[in-house]
């Protein structure tokens, strides 16, 4: 089991509540459309990863 340093285990925590708080700042700011345009292109990425995939039963 790998062991962290104290700076280490803070600089690690400190990029979480840095990346967190962007994303947070990110999300609340992008219009609504966009979000709509998010999600259609999200449905599209999934939906052609299941039409991809090939399972033999």
């Amino acid at each position: 089991m790998r062991t962290y340093r104290i700076m280490s285990l803070l600089r690690k925590v400190a990029g979480l509540v840095l990346a967190v708080a962007g994303i947070a700042i990110v999300i609340d700011s992008l219009p609504t459309y966009l979000w709509i345009l998010l999600l259609g292109f999200g449905l599209i990425w999934a939906g052609w990863l299941m039409f991809r995939v090939e399972r033999i039963y």
